[in-house]
């Protein structure tokens, strides 16, 4: 119920923000161009349900941030997160004075500021406010963009957009700040006139002693906020000192063999991370994945029961009430675990080297293609020679996949699987799959006349295309990981490549890639085709002749 309240409530102070940014950008027409805005981004929020709901909203979300500062029982946390976390007890102190001298004086006095007004002050009257603003801009979006990434980054359709979500992040800000020089630069000019500066405050009903109220206002705020924050961090370390004096609990943690102590209260990642110990995290302690998962042995029966949401994230993975999520789990007693995801600093040094993807579920297609008699050609020729031609064979099979936005993920001695769909999506994926497809067997044929001295027999393919959402991220030594993928559709993909031997065709591909890509299937044979481990077909279509598929959609060429 936390984790909602605070999602719900910081898309409300999102949609608040973005709003208000929205109308500042409207400076790069005009200043009445701005005050006009407000009708459309800014009135809705003066209303009786919009001031509730935006009040309501900005007292929850303060209200959980403190109380999980003061519940966390250790500060080790992620640089991300602790940029958020300190971004977001910032926001207040430069964003008070703002609120004051708009929102509350034109509620509790007949003061009755509009964009002149504010630009006047901020621009004119105190240049050093109108500094703050701007940095408070920056400060607010990073807050708001940092939580929203932690919140999106599991979902398989925000991986796709995630150049697009950063475009807008970095084009908002900038329009808005932007329209807030032009706005402040045109105020300059004007404000130069004779008595302009006294006349805008006097149509506002400003009273005489009215800024420097606000301003004293705004300090005595700034001090207790501040004051409160240093008593919480005061009450945190005297906490800390209390327990130590008490005998804790003890963490036993494979693997490494590792004794250290449980924190009172703490939940077991946050002791993980107190003591040191790497573990697993994707999501950053939310309980969005399973990435924290462990075993636990002996200390079972202490625990206290799992949370609705840490059984609906376990359910998919595991029936056993014996592995739980570390970070949704708060032990009382000695507790001896196993991880069950590595994560050590060899494997973070490893993510360093280029491999900049974190595992996700992801909707893609698959590519598998395998090398038809390697083992007849390994018997007719020296060892080195076979070398040779499997290394043309797979430079060809590479080229292909460059040209079509493949990526190689697996290889298997005389086959190798492919990902179509990484950056361009899951329909794209699978008309350029077919596409990869199509090029393979161009470019086999070539190799074919480049060989055909030193082949008895035309080298032959078999390739099965399939798609649906697996897990993609880096895997294998943490010296030299490759993005490749695991699931069951990886499994039919492999299934269907297996099976063109069966119906001596050289391609197989699936109703979900035929219907995905818009491919022409008109006159080709259909089947149901039964799946290991699987109690439903998956019907496919078998492709005698590659080289004359065609598209049924616009724009898609084959």
């Amino acid at each position: 119920m936390k984790n909602r309240l605070r999602l719900y409530s910081g898309l409300v102070l999102f949609i608040f923000v973005l709003g208000h940014f929205l109308n500042l950008s409207m400076g790069l027409i005009s200043v009445n161009a701005m005050i006009a805005g407000t009708k459309i981004f800014l009135n809705p929020w003066h209303s009786v349900v919009g001031t509730s709901l935006f009040v309501s909203a900005f007292i929850a979300h303060t209200g959980i941030a403190i109380w999980s500062l003061w519940r966390r029982n250790s500060l080790r946390m992620t640089v991300w997160e602790g940029i958020q976390i300190s971004l977001g007890f910032l926001a207040p102190f430069i964003l008070v004075g703002h609120v004051l001298s708009t929102r509350i004086a034109d509620v509790t006095t007949v003061y009755d500021p509009n964009y002149y007004t504010i630009l006047t002050a901020l621009w004119v009257e105190a240049p050093w406010r109108g500094v703050m603003q701007g940095g408070a801009v920056l400060v607010v979006w990073i807050h708001a963009c940092l939580g929203l990434h932690a919140w999106l980054k599991n979902y398989p359709a925000y991986a796709r957009l995630q150049n697009l979500a950063l475009s807008v992040a970095v084009l908002v800000p900038s329009l808005a700040l932007a329209g807030y020089a032009a706005a402040g630069n045109h105020i300059l000019k004007i404000a130069r006139w004779d008595g302009w500066t006294q006349s805008i405050f006097a149509k506002a009903s400003a009273e005489p002693g009215m800024m420097a109220l606000m301003a004293a206002r705004e300090t005595n705020f700034q001090i207790g906020f501040a004051t409160f924050l240093l008593a919480l961090l005061i009450g945190r370390y005297i906490r800390k000192r209390l327990r130590a004096l008490c005998k804790k609990p003890r963490l036993y943690y494979a693997p490494g063999n590792i004794i250290a102590e449980l924190l009172p209260g703490a939940t077991l990642l946050e002791s993980f991370r107190a003591a040191g110990i790497p573990h697993a995290s994707v999501c950053g302690g939310r309980g969005r994945c399973s990435t924290c998962r462990v075993l636990v042995g002996k200390g079972l029966e202490y625990l206290p029961s799992a949370s609705s949401q840490e059984i609906e994230v376990l359910s998919r993975i595991t029936n056993s009430s014996a592995v739980r999520l570390a970070c949704q789990l708060r032990p009382t007693k000695d507790l001896e675990v196993t991880a069950l995801v590595r994560a050590d600093p060899s494997a973070r040094q490893a993510n360093q080297q280029n491999i900049s993807r974190s595992d996700q579920e992801m909707d893609v297609a698959f590519l598998f293609v395998d090398l038809r008699g390697s083992t007849r050609l390994s018997e007719e020729r020296l060892p080195f020679d076979v070398v040779y031609i499997l290394n043309l064979f797979f430079a060809e099979m590479a080229e292909a996949l460059n040209e079509t936005n493949g990526h190689y993920a697996q290889f298997n001695g005389d086959g190798l699987l492919a990902i179509y769909g990484l950056e361009s999506g899951p329909e794209h994926g699978c008309s350029e799959a077919i596409n990869g497809a199509k090029v393979m067997f161009s470019k086999l044929d070539d190799l074919n006349k480049r060989l055909r001295g030193e082949l008895t027999s035309d080298l032959k393919i078999g390739i099965g295309i399939h798609a649906g959402e697996a897990i993609v991220g880096s895997m294998g030594p943490p010296s030299s990981p490759i993005i490749s993928a695991l699931g069951d559709n990886v499994n039919i993909a492999a299934r269907l490549e297996t099976l063109t031997k069966k119906f001596d065709a050289p391609l197989l591909i699936s109703e979900k890639v035929a219907e995905r890509s818009g491919v022409d299937i008109r006159g080709i044979t259909r089947r149901s085709i039964p799946v290991d481990g699987r109690l439903q077909e998956v019907t496919a279509y078998v492709v005698s002749e590659p080289a004359r598929l065609v598209f049924k959609a616009k724009g898609k060429v084959a």
